[in-house]
């Protein structure tokens, strides 16, 4: 696709809005206005003779045009922005926003406790945090930073191995009591299970465990159904059933004693948790933020030192 030469004034608003899908969010984050966002966009629209959006009164909608084009526009802007911002960052301490997508629990249980070191160590960065359980597309958003288990495919993007995120099964002390403690798979079926909901697809989600050496996919029922992982913990927690979570919201309640571990052996094997980001050369302001990150999750070497 070749782009007319005056076209890169007007990309700001097409990528803000292609990532807000709202105009008037995207007049906010450029700081001008909505009317200058919609002038600027009709009139790439005019130039490349394409429709880029599909308009309506509440959010606007990328064309296939559109995605395409965004495609192949986003990763060369942020190369831009990152050579810019790399050229601004010589002899200075690193500054300006970072964005992250991080799953909730990760972010919640094991990365919020460290963000004050990290603040207070780069005073001149800002923390952009987008926790949602959602597969995301890191560069069509605009993300500098991914962390999760799964992340929309593209092959630009460098994607690490970043830290075992272990599904356990646990209940409360009165509920095992009350009624026996399973010892294999089949015996859940006759348990309460405290099950969770697939916010992104609206499934419920089926319990992994190993049998006999094989990991199998259980369906069960249960009478408490929540797309939160910190209602289903509750819910254990007032002797409701047994729930199955990350290892990282039930740890300090195994700790406690006001959470059992239940069939510790037919737990599933870690599912990793992956850092993802666009680029080998990265900004300042990212560079130093992976570079913390890894110092606690990852392996012991920083990304600098490659």
């Amino acid at each position: 696709m070749s782009l007319p030469f005056d076209v890169h004034r007007l990309l700001p608003a097409f990528l803000s809005a292609a990532q807000c899908e709202n105009f008037s969010a995207a007049a906010r984050q450029l700081g001008v206005t909505p009317a200058a966002v919609s002038k600027n966009i009709r009139v790439l629209e005019e130039k490349l003779a394409l429709r880029l959006f599909q308009r309506n009164t509440h959010s606007v909608v990328l064309t296939n045009e559109g995605k395409a084009l965004l495609a192949r526009v986003a990763p060369l802007w942020q190369a831009l922005s990152n050579t810019l911002d790399t050229v601004r960052s010589d002899d200075k301490q690193p500054s300006g926003t970072v964005r992250v997508s991080v799953i909730p629990g990760f972010g919640r249980q094991l990365l919020m406790p460290l963000i004050p070191e990290f603040m207070a160590r780069y005073p001149l960065i800002d923390l952009d945090l987008s926790l949602e359980a959602r597969v995301v597309n890191l560069v069509g958003e605009g993300f500098d930073v991914g962390i999760g288990t799964r992340i929309d495919p593209d092959s630009r993007l460098i994607a690490r191995q970043f830290y075992p995120m272990q599904m356990v099964l646990a209940a409360s002390p009165a509920y095992l009591a009350r009624t026996g403690s399973p010892t294999r798979p089949a015996d859940l079926y006759q348990h309460q299970c405290l099950l969770h909901r697939n916010p992104s697809n609206g499934r419920i989600v089926k319990w992994r465990l190993q049998q006999n050496d094989e990991e199998q996919s259980l369906e069960l029922s249960g009478r408490l159904i929540s797309s939160q992982p910190d209602i289903l913990l509750h819910a254990a927690l007032a002797d409701m059933g047994i729930t199955s979570v990350a290892q990282w919201y039930a740890a300090p309640h195994f700790a406690e004693g006001s959470l059992m571990p239940v069939m510790t052996h037919h737990w599933p094997a870690p599912t990793p948790v992956w850092l993802y980001y666009a680029s080998a050369n990265l900004p300042p302001r990212v560079r130093v933020w992976v570079d913390f990150l890894l110092k606690y999750f990852g392996p012991h070497h920083a990304l600098s030192a490659q």
